[in-house]
């Protein structure tokens, strides 16, 4: 069990209605699998817990949102949550991208931990000492949890997103394995709350809404990290955006996906 952590991470947890138009999936045991995991497989129980379910829902779907609130948390009564400092979110954004800025805006917490409501732990993590590295390391502004081994080959991607991939020899005062990675993706990561406030958030608002997805977050980063290493480079980019992977080759994967891209199994 790691030590309290409450003054220092939030859990944000981003959910929707899945296949709301068809066949809607009101009682994602998905989403309570990705809490139990955080608290039971990284012993996360002394800390808030926030879940924000996408604003469009409300918008589109009320009835169905509200039935889907009460769902969730029956659930988590159910599956032995209540214990935990959890809040369903009643004011959140539209899109990820807006329930994420909605996230960074609301919590009082240096750090976030992102997770989309189809994923769990399959790795132990020792939780206080990632905190007391980004604590220590300012440069790590991103911390993702990789789903695939670290085996020395290319990460698997169809879109080639990751231009570069390297262990981090330079931050000694590192409790963990760090790799520098070129970036910043939807999949479980750690987030430092100020890099996002002074950084990812203004240089997304200074770009033209047409050159980017507005709806995928890591759709509308990808250009911009791109263009900044055309740029200035590798080295100078990823200064800038401070992503970095957990781990360095070899190594297991730490998460495990549990849906189909949002769709139920």
């Amino acid at each position: 069990m790691v030590n309290s952590l409450k003054d220092k991470i939030t859990i944000c947890i981003f959910t929707h209605i899945v296949d709301a138009e068809s066949n809607p999936y009101l009682k994602n045991d998905m989403l309570i699998g990705t809490i139990k995991s955080v608290k039971e497989d990284l012993g996360l129980t002394d800390v808030k817990y926030e879940i924000y379910c996408d604003a469009a829902m409300k918008r589109k779907y009320p009835e169905l949102t509200k039935e889907y609130y009460t769902n969730i948390q029956n659930m988590v009564n159910d599956a032995g949550l209540s214990d935990l400092d959890l809040e369903i979110v009643e004011e959140t954004g539209e899109t990820l991208r807006g329930n994420w800025e909605c996230a960074i805006n609301n919590v009082k917490t240096p750090y976030i931990m992102f997770l989309e409501h189809d994923w769990k732990f399959i790795y132990p993590l020792n939780m206080d000492k990632i905190i007391n590295t980004l604590d220590k390391c300012e440069k790590v502004s991103y911390l993702k949890f990789n789903r695939f081994p670290l085996d020395g080959r290319p990460l698997k991607s169809p879109t080639h997103w990751e231009w570069f991939f390297e262990s981090e020899n330079d931050l000694p005062e590192a409790e963990i394995p760090l790799s520098k990675i070129s970036f910043y993706s939807g999949n479980p990561h750690i987030e430092r709350v100020s890099a996002m406030k002074e950084f990812y958030i203004p240089i997304l608002e200074l770009n033209s809404p047409d050159h980017y997805d507005l709806s995928f977050l890591e759709r509308a980063i990808k250009p911009l990290t791109e263009q900044c290493i055309h740029q200035y480079g590798n080295e100078k980019a990823h200064e800038m955006w401070g992503t970095y992977m957990y781990g360095t080759v070899p190594h297991e994967p730490i998460v495990e996906h549990t849906g189909d891209w949002c769709r139920k199994r």
